[in-house]
Order: C-alpha cells, then sequence, then structure tokens
C-alpha cells in the first residue's frame, strides 16, 4: 500500500515535510480551545447548513462556527473536495459529514468533541482517546497547553478550563508532550488511565525574552547590554496619541517631554541625558532594521529658539511630524530601546543617543485571518478654569488704576474697553453717568475666548488587517485611516496609512521578504495667530460680536482693525506628508547555523507645507500701512503701499530620499556546554535631502490661488519713485541640498558556557562624508565588550523556589554620534537681494558661512554598564536594577576665532560632557487566583547630566534663560534667571542682584550677573502601569512621574507691556490682583505695581531692559515643574465565546481616558507644568475602542 505523506497522522521521518501545515491545526484547535464550555459534547445537535459551490474545508468552518467541534484532518486530503451544494435542515453532524464526504475517498470518526477525518484507504487500526486535564501548582487550570505525541506533530489544545482529548492509532501506551509558555515542558506516559492529571511548574529561564537589535535577534539571557521592550499591547494606541506619548513613563531611562498639546507637533525623547550639543539629540529610530529619517532636515536653531516667535517657515516644520509618524500603530509588535554600548555600538556614529527598535508585525501560517479595530474619541475643551487669568471686573479695575494714579503709557488710549469710555468721556462725548454705566457694563462682559475658539473634537480612526499563509509562504497586509481634530478649532489631522509584508521559503534555505509602506498625512494648523495665546492673553472686555451679531472689529495695538474669529478664516497653515517605505531581504541558510543575509531598504518623503495670510487680514492691513479697500490705484496711499493688493504665502517643500543596503554573515554552533555566535556585516548608507522654501507676496488665494505681483517701484515720502523694498529685503527664495554617505563594517561575537557565562562584543568601523579627511579618525572603530553571569541558573541554586532567576552584567565601550548638520568643507553663499552683487562691477559677492575643518569628526561616547536582573518568589517579582556612566569627547561646539577669519565662530570637535544615573523597574503580581490577576509594574531613573569643557560663551540674557546656553560645570539644558531681591518702595518695581554687571567677563558672559536656577530636564522620572483583571474584564492605569526639573511661569508682563502701561487689549494673570500698589506694600507681597513708561529701566552690557520684563525671568518666578500624570485609565471586555462565535472568533471593548488628572507643584495653580510657560495645555480625551477577529 502506497504510504500516504498528506494526512495529518505521519511517520516521524516525514515530520518535517508538513511541520508548518500541523502548527496552523494546532493555532486551530488552540483558538477553539478557549472557546470549549464545560459542556458535554453531543454529537446530536442538530444544524442548517445552506452552501452551494462550496468546499470541505468552507463546510468544516461553518460547522464549528455553530457548534464546538474541533476537527483535524490533512490540508491536501480535503482541498480535494470541492463544488458541495449543501442544503439541509435540522440535521446531525453525522448527517452532513455523510453527504459531503461520500465518493471523496474520505472517513471520519468523532471521539468526544474532535472529529478526525482521514483518507479511507488509511491505517485501518482503531483509535485510542485519551481525556485529561493539565493544571498548574497552585491547582488552577491552565487552558491552551500544546499537547503533542512523542515522535510525530500529532497535537491538540486544552480548553478554557484546562481540559483536553487526545486521539491516536490503537497503541497501549502513547508518550506525551506538554509544552506551555513559562512551564517547563512535561513527558508524560499513558497506559490506559482514565484520566490523565497534569501538573506542570514555571520555568524562568522558559519565560525570558528575546531581544530585537535591528541586526540580529538574540536570547536576552545570552546579552549583556542594557535593552527595554514594550509590548504594542501594554501600549495606549488610541488613535489620539503619538507613538511617543504611549511610551511616556512606560521605560526606564527614556524621558519623552510634551511641547504642546496642539494636534501634529513633536514630542522631546531623550534616552539616558543629553549626549550632543548641536547636534540632534533625539534618539534613532529604527523600523524592521532599517533607520529612519526625518522628513525635514535637522536645523540646529530649534534648540536655542525660547522666547522668539517662529516665522512662516518655522510654522510649517512644527507640524511636519517625526521620522516615524508614517508608520501605522496598529502594525507595530514591539518597541525596544538600546541604550548602553554593548547594545547600541553595532550601530556606530548613530547610537549615541540611543536606539529605539521597532518590530512591526508579520504573516503567520493558517487560514486568513481578518481583524478590525477602530477608536472613537471626544476630548476635553479648554476652558478659564485653572488659567490663573482676570475676569472683566478685575481688568478694568487694572485700567482704572492707570488712570487714577496717572501712570504714563507709551501709547495713546485705545479705542476700546475703559479707556475708550474715558476717551469719550474727557472729550465730553458721553456724560458721567453714561461713562459709570458704560464701565458696570463693560465688568461684566466676560467675552469667553476659550469657548469661541474651541470645542470638544471628536476624532476616529479606523484600523483593518489580514494575515495567513501556509508552510512555505506567509503574508500581513493593513490599511488604517485616522481622522484627528484638535481642540482648538481648526487643527486637525487625516492619515491614511498602509503596508504589505510577504515573506517566502524558496528552497528550504532560502527566505525572501519583503515589506511596503506607505502613508500620507495631512495637518492643519495656524499661522500668526495662535488661539491658545490670543485667548489667554486677550482681555475679556473686548466683545468678539457686535450687538447685530456680527463681528466686532477693534483697533489693535498696531492701529488696524481686528477680529481673532475673522483673523483665523483668513490666515493658516497646511502641511502633507507622503512617504514610501520599502525593504527586501534575502536569508540563505548554506549549512546548518551558517547564515547569509542581504537587505535592503529604500524610503522616501515628501511634505509639503504652506502658510498664507490674506490681504482681508490684519497682519497683512499691517503690511499694507492701510485697511483693505480703503483707497484705490488712483489714490497716493495705494501707490506708496509695498503691497496694495493680495496677501502673503510661505511655501516650504523637502524631499527625502535614503537607501541602505546591508549584507553579512552569520554563524550559530553549539559544542556540548558551549555556544558560539559570531556575526560580521557591511552596510552602506546614503541619505539625501532637496528642498525649497519660498516666500512671495500678492497672493489670492480667494481666486484661484493667483500670484499679482507687487509693484516693482512705489512712490516715497516726497512723491519720487523707488524700488519696492518688499521685493528686494522680504521675498526669500532658500535652496536645501544635503548629502550624507556613510561606509561601514560591523562584528559582533558572542560566547555561552552552559547558559550561564556569557561574553560579548561588538565593533563597528564608519567613514562619512560628514567627516574631515584625516585618514586616522576616518574608520575609527565603535567597540564594546559585555560580560554576563546567569547566577541563578547554577547548580547550587537547584531545588529552591525563592531565587528563580538572577543574572549580573557588565559592559565598557564606546558610542558614537556624526552631526550631520555641520560638515568639514568651505561653504559660502551668495547673500540675497542687492548684497549678493557688487554695484561698481556686477560681479557676485560671496560670503563665508563655515570654513574649511579637515580634522572634523564623530563625537565620541565611553559608556560604562552595570546591571543586575532579578526574578523570585516563584516568578512573582522580576526587575533589574542599572547604572551607567557616559562620557562624550570631541563634542561639536561653536568656536570663537579671530576677526581676521572672516567669521567669528565655527563648529569644531572640542567640547566634553557626561552623563551618570541609575535605572531601576520591577514587576509583580500580588495577587493571582483562578479568576483574578492583579499586576504592577514600576520603573524610574535619574540623570546627572553636566557639561565638562569650557565653551563659548554667550552675552545674551535671553539665551541664558531658554536653557540654549551651554556652560562649563552646569547641565546641558540648565537656565539662569535674575536674582530677585524685593520690591521698589517708591514705585514697586522689582529689584536685582546684579553686583556682577562690574565684571569685565559680562560684556560676554550673561551669566555673570545672573544667578543658575536649575535645568529643564527632570532629575527623577519613573512611570507606574497597574492592571486588574477579573474573568475576561480588565480595568488598568499607567502614570507618569517627573521630578527635579526648572521652569519659568507662563510671563506675567508681556513683551508689549515693555516701558509702558498694559494694553487695554491685554488680559492680566490673575495673580496682579495681589500686586503692589503703594508705599509699604513691598512688605506684603512680591508682585510688582503695574509697568509703566519710564519705571524701572536696567541697564544690561547689551542693551536697556525694564525691571517688569525681567522680573518675567528672575529666580522667582522659578519653579519646580515635579508633577505625576495619570497617562490612561482603562476598562475593557473580551468575548471569545458563546453568541459571538456565530460571526467571529473574538471581540473587545475599551474604554479609556487619557490625561484624567495630573498632581502639581502649587505654583502652577492646576496648569500642565509640562506646556505651562505659554503652550497650549493637553486635553483630557474619551476613547471608546472595539476590536474584532474573524
Amino acid at each position: 500500500m502506497k504510504k500516504n505523506q498528506e494526512t495529518i497522522f505521519f511517520s516521524r521521518r516525514k515530520w518535517e515535510k508538513i511541520l508548518f501545515v500541523m502548527k496552523l491545526k494546532l493555532v486551530l484547535i488552540l483558538i477553539s480551545s478557549f472557546q470549549l464550555s464545560a459542556a458535554v459534547y453531543s454529537q446530536d445537535n442538530r444544524l442548517t447548513l445552506k452552501m452551494e459551490d462550496a468546499s470541505l474545508e468552507q463546510v468544516i468552518w461553518e460547522i464549528q462556527k455553530q457548534t464546538d467541534f474541533v476537527f483535524m484532518y490533512g490540508t491536501r486530503d480535503i482541498t480535494k473536495v470541492t463544488n458541495l451544494t449543501v442544503d439541509m435542515t435540522d440535521k446531525t453532524v453525522n448527517e452532513i459529514l455523510d453527504q459531503c464526504l461520500r465518493h471523496s475517498g474520505l472517513v471520519y470518526t468523532i471521539s468526544g468533541n474532535a472529529v478526525i477525518i482521514k483518507r479511507a484507504d488509511d491505517d485501518k487500526k482503531e483509535m485510542t482517546v485519551i481525556k485529561g486535564v493539565v493544571k498548574d501548582k497552585n491547582g488552577d487550570p491552565l487552558p491552551g497547553v500544546t499537547i503533542i505525541e512523542k515522535g510525530t506533530s500529532i497535537g491538540v489544545a486544552t480548553g478554557i478550563n484546562g481540559e483536553f482529548t487526545f486521539s491516536t492509532t490503537k497503541k497501549d501506551s502513547v508518550t506525551l508532550l506538554f509544552t506551555f509558555v513559562g512551564m517547563k515542558m512535561k513527558q508524560v506516559l499513558w497506559n490506559g488511565q482514565k484520566t490523565l492529571n497534569v501538573v506542570m511548574e514555571e520555568d524562568a529561564q522558559e519565560m525570558e525574552e528575546v531581544v530585537v537589535t535591528g541586526y540580529q535577534v538574540i536570547k536576552k539571557s545570552n546579552m549583556a547590554g542594557s535593552v527595554s521592550t514594550i509590548g504594542a499591547e501594554d501600549l495606549i494606541l488610541n488613535g489620539t496619541q503619538s507613538l511617543e506619548q504611549a511610551l511616556q513613563g512606560k521605560l526606564p531611562g527614556v524621558v519623552v517631554l510634551n511641547q504642546d498639546g496642539l494636534v501634529g507637533t513633536r514630542q522631546k525623547v531623550r534616552v539616558r541625558g543629553t549626549s550632543t550639543l548641536l547636534g540632534s539629540q533625539e534618539p534613532v529610530w529604527v523600523v524592521d532594521g532599517i533607520i529612519q529619517e526625518d522628513p525635514l532636515p535637522f536645523k540646529a536653531t530649534e534648540l536655542v529658539a525660547f522666547g522668539s516667535d517662529p516665522d512662516n517657515i518655522d510654522m510649517i516644520r512644527n507640524f511636519v511630524g517625526s521620522s516615524i509618524a508614517w508608520l501605522n500603530p496598529s502594525d507595530i509588535q514591539d518597541v525596544t530601546v538600546l541604550k548602553d554600548a554593548s547594545a547600541t555600538a553595532i550601530y556606530g556614529i548613530k547610537a549615541a543617543n540611543g536606539v529605539i527598535v521597532i518590530t512591526t508585525k508579520k504573516g503567520t501560517s493558517g487560514r486568513m485571518s481578518l481583524n478590525y479595530s477602530g477608536n472613537f474619541t471626544i476630548g476635553s475643551k479648554i476652558t478659564y478654569n485653572k488659567m490663573n487669568l482676570m475676569n472683566s471686573k478685575q481688568r478694568v479695575d487694572v485700567s482704572r488704576e492707570i488712570y487714577d494714579e496717572g501712570l504714563v503709557s507709551g501709547n495713546m488710549l485705545s479705542p476700546i474697553g475703559y479707556q475708550g469710555l474715558l476717551q469719550q468721556y474727557l472729550e465730553e462725548k458721553i456724560s458721567y453717568a453714561q461713562f459709570n454705566a458704560g464701565v458696570k457694563k463693560l465688568e461684566v462682559v466676560n467675552t469667553d475666548w476659550f469657548d469661541l475658539l474651541y470645542e470638544n473634537p471628536f476624532s476616529h480612526s479606523h484600523n483593518i488587517s489580514m494575515s495567513g499563509g501556509n508552510e512555505t509562504s506567509t503574508y500581513y497586509a493593513s490599511f488604517g485611516i485616522m481622522k484627528k481634530n484638535g481642540t482648538a478649532r481648526g487643527n486637525d489631522s487625516e492619515n491614511y496609512q498602509g503596508s504589505v509584508s510577504v515573506s517566502s521559503k524558496m528552497w528550504d534555505k532560502v527566505q525572501i521578504s519583503g515589506k511596503l509602506a506607505g502613508s500620507v498625512a495631512k495637518t492643519k494648523a495656524f499661522n500668526k495667530v495662535n488661539p491658545y495665546t490670543y485667548a489667554s492673553k486677550t482681555s475679556r472686555v473686548i466683545a468678539a460680536f457686535d450687538e447685530e451679531g456680527d463681528y466686532y472689529f477693534y483697533k489693535n495695538y498696531s492701529g488696524y482693525m481686528y477680529n481673532v474669529l475673522n483673523e483665523l478664516e483668513n490666515t493658516g497653515n497646511r502641511n502633507t506628508t507622503s512617504s514610501i517605505n520599502a525593504n527586501l531581504s534575502l536569508n540563505w541558510e548554506i549549512f546548518k547555523g551558517f547564515k547569509v543575509e542581504s537587505t535592503l531598504g529604500y524610503a522616501y518623503s515628501s511634505s509639503y507645507g504652506e502658510t498664507w495670510a490674506t490681504e482681508y487680514s490684519a497682519y497683512i492691513a499691517q503690511k499694507r500701512t492701510y485697511e483693505f479697500g480703503a483707497y484705490g490705484p488712483n489714490d497716493i496711499e495705494y501707490q506708496r503701499s509695498k503691497l496694495p493688493h493680495g496677501g502673503e504665502l510661505s511655501i516650504a517643500e523637502y524631499r527625502n530620499n535614503s537607501y541602505t543596503w546591508r549584507n553579512q554573515v552569520s554563524y550559530v554552533k553549539n559544542f556540548g556546554m558551549h555556544l558560539i555566535t559570531a556575526m560580521f556585516g557591511q552596510e552602506c548608507k546614503s541619505s539625501k535631502y532637496d528642498g525649497v522654501t519660498e516666500t512671495v507676496f500678492g497672493y489670492l488665494p480667494g481666486r484661484g490661488k493667483t500670484v499679482l505681483n507687487p509693484p516693482g517701484a512705489i512712490l516715497d515720502t516726497s512723491g519720487e519713485m523707488v524700488a519696492n523694498s518688499l521685493l528686494e529685503e522680504q521675498m526669500k527664495i532658500s535652496i536645501k541640498d544635503n548629502t550624507t554617505n556613510s561606509l561601514s563594517f560591523y562584528g559582533a561575537f558572542t560566547y555561552t558556557f552552559d547558559e550561564r557565562y556569557v561574553l560579548n562584543a561588538s565593533i563597528r568601523s564608519d567613514a562619512s562624508n560628514r567627516f574631515g579627511q584625516d585618514k586616522s579618525a576616518r574608520y575609527q572603530p565603535v567597540w564594546s565588550v559585555g560580560l554576563r553571569w546567569n547566577m541563578g541558573r547554577e547548580h547550587f541554586l537547584e531545588g529552591q523556589n525563592f531565587l528563580n532567576e538572577f543574572s549580573v552584567r557588565a559592559s565598557y565601550g564606546y558610542q558614537g554620534n556624526a552631526n550631520e548638520s555641520v560638515g568639514p568643507d568651505l561653504i559660502a553663499y551668495i547673500p540675497s537681494g542687492s548684497d549678493g552683487m557688487a554695484k561698481e562691477t556686477g560681479e557676485y559677492l560671496l560670503k563665508i558661512k563655515s570654513l574649511p575643518n579637515p580634522k572634523l569628526k564623530w563625537e565620541k561616547t565611553r559608556t560604562t554598564d552595570v546591571g543586575v536582573d532579578f526574578v523570585f518568589l516563584n516568578n512573582k517579582i522580576s526587575g533589574t536594577f542599572e547604572y551607567y556612566h557616559k562620557k562624550t569627547t570631541d563634542v561639536i561646539v561653536n568656536r570663537e576665532l579671530p576677526y581676521e577669519d572672516g567669521v567669528l565662530s565655527m563648529p569644531m570637535n572640542g567640547g566634553s560632557l557626561k552623563n551618570s544615573g541609575w535605572e531601576l523597574s520591577f514587576s509583580l503580581t500580588p495577587v493571582r487566583t483562578k479568576n483574578f490577576l492583579w499586576s504592577l509594574g514600576f520603573n524610574t531613573s535619574k540623570n546627572y547630566n553636566k557639561i565638562t569643557s569650557s565653551l563659548e560663551t554667550k552675552k545674551s540674557w535671553q539665551a541664558a534663560t531658554s536653557g540654549g546656553l551651554y556652560k562649563d560645570g552646569y547641565a546641558s539644558s540648565g537656565i539662569w534667571a535674575f536674582e530677585y531681591t524685593g520690591l521698589s518702595s517708591i514705585d514697586g518695581s522689582p529689584e536685582f542682584n546684579l553686583e556682577g554687571l562690574n565684571d569685565l567677563l559680562a560684556e560676554t558672559d550673561a551669566t555673570v550677573y545672573m544667578k543658575y536656577a536649575g535645568k529643564l530636564d527632570p532629575d527623577f522620572t519613573g512611570g507606574i502601569n497597574t492592571s486588574l483583571k477579573y474573568k475576561q474584564l480588565t480595568l488598568s492605569a499607567s502614570f507618569n512621574l517627573q521630578v527635579g526639573g526648572k521652569k519659568f511661569l507662563a510671563p506675567m508682563f508681556d513683551s508689549n507691556m515693555n516701558n509702558t502701561t498694559p494694553y487695554e487689549y491685554n488680559n492680566l494673570p490673575k495673580d496682579l490682583v495681589k500686586r503692589w500698589r503703594k508705599p509699604g506694600d513691598e512688605a506684603i507681597t512680591d508682585i510688582p505695581s503695574l509697568p509703566a513708561r519710564g519705571r524701572g529701566a536696567i541697564s544690561l552690557p547689551t542693551t536697556t531692559e525694564r525691571a517688569h520684563l525681567l522680573y518675567n525671568y528672575s529666580d522667582i518666578r522659578v519653579v519646580n515643574a515635579s508633577f505625576l500624570r495619570c497617562n490612561n485609565i482603562t476598562l475593557s471586555y473580551n468575548i471569545s465565546d458563546g453568541w459571538i462565535k456565530k460571526f467571529a472568533q473574538n471581540m473587545g471593548f475599551t474604554f479609556s481616558v487619557s490625561n484624567p488628572f495630573i498632581i502639581v507643584s502649587k505654583d502652577f495653580k492646576g496648569r500642565d507644568p509640562e506646556v505651562a510657560t505659554g503652550s497650549q495645555p493637553i486635553s483630557q480625551t474619551y476613547t471608546l475602542s472595539v476590536n474584532l477577529s474573524f
């Protein structure tokens, strides 16, 4: 008889051919077993089936949907049975199968809930049926345990109560293998027992993780480096949070700081502190082994932009998105952070800031599975609660004091509010009674700007994914749509993301896999007017609408008619980013343990952004010098205007193409108790940015988006025709052309003895066009060594359950950083406008931007790391403790140069800084019973950062207050403040200790006369995660703790109050209610008097400032920025049995609240400290999520 090679019951020597198929069956059995009830399975269940032109497999799946039967069969057997027409009502499973298998050459048997289909000419022996139950040592049933007959791939899985029914050919005894994640494999002999009672024991070694580094996948117990990993199931990805926000407080050593609550803005991410000064301080993001490039080239001025208003192009940059914005969050499988030299040295000159590796989902063998996830979110609206701002009555009182005290203003009386009424009264246009009546009316106006400019936004996202495959090929595909609306009206984003990945085994030894992903993201935001800034700084005395319901326009401080709603309608910011990411890899196992791999990656991103202001806006009216429509072409005012028609348009368009080609060989070999793993590879990478930014005038968006150029010549005040300076000075075009190439060689080696002693070593050498031509430094290697002792696996610790695992590890080596914002070449440029050409000769003029630096090299970070990993008390408590020390040398900094060199300073190697600290994380399970589980996780870290070299000094006090001034002996995010000494008894102006002004160094170093106030980055960070699970119901929460950072409170006196009284348009902090009003008040308050012209002048080395402005940046305004934020609270319920089985495998519902509360320093008065300096707060969101699996 011909031996059957296709049935599910097969001989041991044929198992390799259909192992993949059997794994599929086991997965199907596992899924079905989870859905089993404790009821006795009956073969008398009656079904109704109506199917045409169906395959036998489709019939089987329909039976499984309507019953609790589990089918076992050979795939190749049943695929031959097709074109079945089934029209049966109220029939048993036996009757249905009898009809479907007639003349098919197949027969079936039913044992308990198991239906076995095989060929009729197969082994005619009777079947042996084994029943039993699997529990842990506490007596709790274990669902999902895999049970396989030894020597075969015949297998089943336990049901939800740990019960199983196993069928095989007739035998007197059967050896069964029981395996389960986190448990020791158990071998049990059946020799006729009626019921097998199996008890499995936990095994800490089986619970260990594997680490994906982007270059290799290794067991965590064989790795000496510092890594932290989190699965996607532990992240709240509800469509309204970015991945960076979801990581906040989740991993030790990773600090995520929100900078703005607007939709589409970026977060600040740091891994173990700051390791560079002029370059990007963000970690490297890696997706499926490919380094991701930012859509826009790094701009060094972003590091010191505090206190300055962004220009049009910077407004575009703020909303483009990060290097992983293209990634569909639903495709993420896990995130791994590589932190020390041993873990990151393989990345060479990219690793000093840490590496974050994202692994995406791949296809799995088996029938096609279809999954849908949807999120529906409502956000909260910002209100005046906790905003610490004056109401109308309090604001009118300020205006009354200005008049009553005779405070001198630098401006005329404003035509609105109290001053507007006062002007009419002084001009005798209204009576005193009318004036008083008008004032009383103003005191109750209380315009709610937040209600007008903000809303309760509704956002939603949807994602569909499918996966499947067979023994040779698997596939995964997904498509996602996200529509996110911000709480500020007009701030929203749309994202469309899709991906397809395929893996195929061409031969037994060759596997090819590829992935293609694309995304389109569109973001809308603001230009020239920020809703939060306006709402928080504009007096509530001003009305938004007149008595007829039309927009109420008032003259703003520039003298032009203004209404914020009109301004928002006529200005805007739109950004579109498109990206394509592809990778193709070949894996060839030439012989056992020896593999050759080649990976080709390509990424393309195109970002287009535009900001505009129409001719109907007050912003353009100021450029035009008169209100829209006030004059025509025949009027002198029109002929004198630089922009008599149209508005302004700024465009930024960037393209990035990056290629990565990696080739490596790896070898793994066991020699008894010895394990050797070696890898050697070569990688070449190229990244090119092309872009252009441009500002044009005469833009007419409402007329076909045309541009009508401003006149080339205009009339001056004397009536002469002169060149229009707007064209020459403000119409700017900038072209970006930046290429970074690198060639690298790398290697890694691991030796393990008896799974107890581990040696790691890695090395990488890089060459790049961003380095100089110094051959001695071109291929200078980055290397690391690490040792690990898995002490918990020592033989002398066997037989005890207290210490399940204990490992000690240490590593030493170097991390590198290539600062791609600078280069070794001479850079010269032609100035724009008339400055770019010599008037006498007509020759082009060149200016030097950067002198050549042939010795420019990468920054080196020497890292030492010592860590301990532990698991004890029967795996109930596990954790890690680490100490690290990082010393960065050859840091690229700006160095002063002699005047004769043509530039005042240039970037060069010469700085140094250090980071050191510790990290602690642990998780425990305080309670675990049959139906209830409580898990708790905690992580914390503390980082010490200090600059250890003298750098170029800065005379700007604004830089000193921004965190962008680097000084020897201080943290890289250090801030300086003016030392407040009290209030003047004469006029209540703030006074400061400025003794340092007498020092000669004060001319070039602002810190000489200022006081160090701390650092912006927190000293101590932590995260708390807890989960309570009862049966299918789960309640979880996560918290983020940051301690020790310092921040300035939002300015009390706006910049337009400098040397003048507050404008009538300005709202003011409620703190000013307690201001100094008369001599003697300085003893009871620290709040200065109202500013006025000539009050509180202070001479600094570079300028004369007003005391009230400096008060904003005094030490009395520096507060502790520590906070405890509840990131999320979620409640989820999962349905996997009962009625759901009729149309789906699983259904889950989750309700989550993001940012429900925050505990902060009392100085913030309830405001969010992350954005307390003036940015929009982060709002609360309420999300309902639905997940379906078919």
